[in-house]
């Protein structure tokens, strides 16, 4: 499966490469072992079956995603999305992952049942 996820990360624009490694690696150390996979055309990193985050690139962006999101900690504002369940954050540089709290609502996301 690496392999297939180092394709995935080595054929994005630089800048989007080094922001979903940094994610990648950000978000592995925070949970126990996940398995990693690529869906809908996202890294994705799973407890169980469930897909705790999911790390996509966009054009302009790095979105992380949450699956159950609604159920997330927010006081600050910073989750967007107003579906039933699922909240994103926008990584636009290296600095929004620390100043949009990204280890914190991955960790949240992977303590959910």
């Amino acid at each position: 499966m690496t392999d297939k996820i180092d394709e995935f990360i080595d054929n994005l624009e630089n800048d989007k490469s080094n922001l979903v490694s940094k994610l990648r690696v950000l978000a592995s150390g925070l949970s126990d072992a996940p398995k990693e996979d690529i869906k809908w055309n996202a890294l994705c990193l799973f407890k169980g079956n469930r897909a705790f985050v999911g790390i996509m690139p966009y054009k302009k962006y790095v979105s992380v995603i949450f699956d159950q999101g609604a159920k997330l900690s927010d006081p600050n504002g910073i989750l967007e999305g107003r579906g039933k369940q699922m909240r994103h954050i926008k990584i636009y540089q290296e600095r929004d992952i620390h100043d949009k709290e990204v280890a914190r609502f991955i960790k949240e996301s992977y303590l959910l049942d």
